[in-house]
């Protein structure tokens, strides 16, 4: 798919979940709430293995879950004028923010990001931020590992402080000489041609627009 096509993709879903927003939760809302979510889980099924999308759904929807619990005890326990299915909608919306983030980091590559950043003047700040999703994984796993190795042997948690944090300081040092000797490359965009899958965004997307201006305007 071309950028200006995945661009318009993520732009529409967040916009969608923006409308979603300022609408009251009727049965349109939740329609259109649910083909938000069908784009979502769509695009993240294409570009990872069903396994990956059922953690990650199961990591989001375990805190939001924990908050719904307790906002609709609040309700029925303490008279809480909210409404419950406010309260679910509010929660779903959440959901699909956190799957067009995923959808997002996964659309675009860093050096588009960087690339994206250029043109609107934070060349620098794009490069930040596509430095740290870049080594962010490496820490993270290295986090992971650890973590695992603090369970199989049953001690404290708090053990594996110290370790992780002067790996974290070592791997930013290292990263930083990188950089200080040989500078961060100038992104580069790979020229791809539209074809029938631009095509197909490019109609769900406006088609997501459309239906929530449709639902605004009711």
């Amino acid at each position: 798919m071309t950028l200006a096509s995945r661009l318009l993709l993520v732009a529409s879903v967040f916009l969608g979940i923006l409308i979603a927003a300022f609408s009251a939760p009727t049965p349109a809302s939740w329609v259109y709430l649910s083909a938000i979510a069908f784009v979502e889980l769509g695009v993240i099924k294409v570009l990872n293995k069903p396994v990956t999308i059922l953690r990650a759904l199961v990591f989001i929807c375990f805190f939001v879950f924990l908050s719904l619990s307790m906002r609709l005890i609040g309700i029925f326990l303490f008279n809480n004028p909210l409404n419950p299915t406010t309260t679910v909608y509010a929660a779903l919306l959440l959901v699909e923010a956190f799957l067009g983030i995923t959808m997002l980091l996964q659309l675009i590559s860093p050096s588009e990001l960087v690339w994206l950043a250029s043109k609107v003047g934070f060349k620098e700040a794009g490069r930040v931020l596509a430095l740290v999703l870049t080594h962010l994984s490496s820490i993270l796993l290295a986090y992971s590992e650890v973590y695992v190795v603090v369970k199989l042997k049953k001690t404290r948690s708090i053990l594996a402080l110290k370790p992780l944090l002067v790996y974290t300081i070592e791997y930013g040092g290292q990263i930083n000489e990188a950089i200080h000797l040989y500078g961060l490359p100038d992104p580069v965009l790979g020229k791809t041609k539209p074809g029938e899958r631009d095509l197909l965004v490019i109609s769900m997307s406006l088609a997501l627009i459309l239906t929530g201006i449709l639902l605004l305007s009711r």
